[in-house]
């Protein structure tokens, strides 16, 4: 198993499983694309990023 933590989601896009944090809570778990489609705190921010790419 290997853990990563990151702020860039081009790094966590393909992880199996991902663990959103906020103020060392746990908001949302899954894969990336559950958590595009749940339009949760992850897509918010995963739409952030990805909007100075564009």
């Amino acid at each position: 198993m290997t853990l990563l933590i990151s702020h860039r989601f081009s790094s966590v896009r393909n992880a199996e499983h991902i663990v959103v944090l906020e103020h060392g809570r746990v908001l949302e778990r899954g894969d990336h694309d559950s958590l595009i489609a749940a339009a949760g705190r992850y897509a918010a921010l995963f739409d952030l990023q990805a909007q100075g790419y564009r």
